[in-house]
């Protein structure tokens, strides 16, 4: 089987062109590809929730002993809801961090959601810089957010569409 190129993906010859070429023979020779998450931005308001949502609970902890039972009622129940608050933005970045694209010869894998084949999946798309995958249910259509991955997400939507296209058409090279 002789190995041919991927057909020109935009921008052709660009920065990403090597990685998207890379990826190409990753997924020839290994049948697989794992396209992983970004972490900096997210660790850092992982860190920012956590650190406000000890703010709001060590008021919420202290006032009541220094005030007694009326800071118990006015002041920790929205202290403690701001703490809740503050723990479901932590919980869900921490989620995004491990939340994966996975390609492979068989269909995509989004660490945490779904493992789609081939003829399932029906398009990708950018949306505020971040992957979105639609694939076929049993009752319809359901975007999957990827989220933002180690690579500008045109460059990956593209990508997505010609192996995709490649997959159904049976070139798989």
């Amino acid at each position: 089987m002789g190995q041919q190129s991927w057909p020109a993906v935009p921008p052709g010859g660009g920065p990403w062109w090597g990685v998207l070429q890379g990826w190409d023979a990753e997924l020839q020779r290994a049948g697989r590809v794992e396209l992983r998450s970004t972490t900096g931005l997210r660790a850092v308001a992982v860190v920012v929730a956590v650190f406000g949502g000890l703010l709001c609970l060590s008021p919420a902890v202290a006032l009541p002993v220094v005030f007694g039972g009326s800071a118990l009622v006015f002041a920790t129940v929205p202290l403690l809801l701001c703490t809740v608050l503050f723990a479901v933005v932590a919980v869900q970045q921490m989620r995004l961090m491990r939340r994966h694209l996975v390609v492979t010869v068989e269909g995509i894998e989004v660490t945490g959601l779904a493992t789609v084949p081939w003829r399932d999946v029906l398009a990708a798309r950018t949306y505020l810089d971040a992957v979105q995958v639609s694939v076929a249910t049993g009752t319809g259509t359901r975007w999957l957010k990827v989220g933002t991955l180690q690579a500008p997400a045109a460059q990956v939507v593209a990508w997505l569409e010609l192996v995709r296209q490649r997959m159904l058409s049976g070139q798989r090279r």
